[in-house]
């Protein structure tokens, strides 16, 4: 190829269908083409967040979804409309030659904004999910004034979702999980490392361990949880742990270096993960549960019974019953259940969940669950605003309000929040959605539905290749997923649209791919 010649891609215009999407190679050299009534587009071919081939993804209404982790992009120009992802895709000049597209690999430029705002100096208390939500917006959006992030972690911001996966399955560098190497230099955040011991909504400030004060025009309060740690005998010998944090992964990582037995107690979703990952590893993994089967609750039993038999197939071991104390000299040898039971180990891992982080706000009444009550603006007080895990706010497709501890939703949240400060005045109607890597198969599960009043199943669980909708008050408003993304990305839109058809019609087998 001539060195001088422009790089290019081309597709033959029958390869990509209308209304869908296709990949163009051309050596190591990829594009993902797009096509409607408006003609064809180029974006690049993988998802900025994680790098999933979006040819995979699905295409409802005018958004592209990534077909791993449900980040959405406007086909019109490849707009970023929903997270994971934190950016734009890289869009490319296509044009028409006889039967072919040809996309031109020289990068479009990104459209120039600017925010025109009376605030210029915005503080948030956190550096999660949320927060970083926030800032990357506000930058994306053009503003240009001050932000600063407070945060006791001393690590840049990382991919918390990352910590009880693949990085546990061998030893992993922490750099791994971390979002970019330097966050705040790349979006001119001033970064204060310091535990926030007060924040007072009615004065936007906060005051630190230190005891200084910081104010902002505009204030968001995305503190995050800490996870829970039963008032167990024995809790305090070397080698029991909690994950929760990059530190949290790193010390549980290294333990596993010189540990044969892992004792695992709760068996929700950080448990089951880190069971999966950890027994990759070689460790011999024992599950201590309370419940006969995981995630009956949430999920049903079938599905429940499905995982458990999964889990155990790839061997892992399960134990119901309750702890009665951890025992050990020093470091932790056993753990001993209330029926008698002794599971040798030389790691305990603690998934009893987590508690948010709202005592240090002043002046508001956490709700029963600990949240932080908020109407649908998640507005807390004049120029303040609270998302993620913290946030009791009305969830529009369940029609209640939740709490809900999910990575993506607090990513919803905090750009949510980062709209209003620069002026926005809509609510937020976001469709709540999260993964869980159990073992090599990834589960979704959209929606909210607390105390669901039956299940619609598609598929067969015990396979691994099913759907399941979950009616609530006579409305389907949440499905569980592995293996069939089509329909689980069109429930997921018509979620976020409101339009999800009724119980009967999806129990008669409703198209819903057909309808986005």
């Amino acid at each position: 190829m001539d060195q001088d010649k422009p790089r290019e891609i081309r597709l033959a215009l029958d390869a990509i269908p209308l209304g869908g999407k296709a990949e163009g190679k051309a050596g190591e050299d990829a594009v993902l083409f797009v096509r409607d009534a408006d003609g064809v587009r180029a974006f690049q071919a993988k998802c900025p967040h994680l790098g999933a081939p979006l040819a995979k993804g699905e295409i409802c209404g005018g958004r592209l979804y990534c077909p791993w982790h449900k980040a959405a992009f406007a086909v019109a120009d490849g707009s970023l409309e929903e997270p994971p992802a934190l950016e734009a895709l890289t869009r490319y000049p296509v044009r028409i030659e006889g039967g072919e597209a040809v996309a031109l690999l020289t990068p479009e430029p990104a459209p120039a904004k600017r925010a025109e705002t009376p605030v210029s100096h915005v503080l948030i208390v956190g550096t999660g999910a949320a927060a970083v939500a926030c800032v990357t917006t506000l930058r994306r959006e053009g503003y240009a004034g001050t932000i600063t992030m407070v945060g006791r972690e001393a690590s840049p911001p990382y991919d918390r979702t990352k910590l009880s996966k693949q990085f546990l399955a061998k030893p992993t560098p922490a750099e791994k999980t971390l979002l970019e190497p330097d966050f705040a230099a790349a979006h001119r955040v001033e970064r204060i490392e310091a535990e926030a011991t007060r924040i007072d909504p009615a004065a936007r400030s906060v005051t630190l361990a230190d005891g200084r004060v910081l104010t902002g025009d505009a204030l968001l309060i995305a503190t995050g949880s800490r996870a829970v740690v039963p008032d167990f005998a024995g809790r305090d010998l070397d080698g029991v742990m909690t994950l929760r944090s990059l530190d949290d992964a790193v010390r549980l990582s290294a333990a596993a270096e010189h540990a044969r037995r892992v004792v695992v107690i709760g068996a929700g979703f950080i448990g089951l993960e880190a069971a999966a990952f950890l027994t990759k590893r070689g460790l011999s993994v024992t599950i201590l549960s309370r419940e006969e089967i995981p995630f009956a609750k949430r999920f049903g039993e079938a599905i429940g019974a499905a995982l458990k038999r999964y889990h155990a197939g790839n061997g892992v071991t399960f134990v119901t019953g309750s702890v009665a104390r951890i025992t050990g000299t020093g470091s932790v040898e056993a753990v001993e259940t209330e029926a008698g039971a002794r599971l040798p180990a030389d790691i305990v891992l603690i998934g009893a969940g987590a508690a948010p982080e709202t005592g240090i706000v002043a002046g508001v009444e956490p709700d029963e669950h600990g949240g932080l009550p908020v109407g649908a603006d998640l507005r807390l007080a004049e120029g303040v605003w609270v998302a993620g895990d913290i946030a009791a706010f009305p969830e529009r497709g369940s029609g209640v309000t939740a709490r809900i501890e999910h990575w993506r939703l607090a990513e919803q949240h905090g750009t949510h929040a980062a709209r209003a400060i620069l002026g926005a005045t809509d609510v937020f109607s976001g469709a709540p959605f999260f993964w869980s890597n159990q073992g090599d198969k990834r589960l979704d599960y959209g929606g909210y539905a607390p105390d669901f009043d039956r299940i619609i199943l598609h598929g067969d669980p015990d396979a691994l290749d099913f759907i399941a909708y979950y009616v609530r008050a006579g409305r389907a408003v949440a499905a569980c997923s592995i293996g069939r993304n089509p329909a689980f990305t069109a429930f997921l839109h018509l979620l976020g649209e409101n339009r999800v058809p009724s119980p009967e019609m999806i129990e008669a087998g409703a198209d819903l791919p057909a309808l986005v």
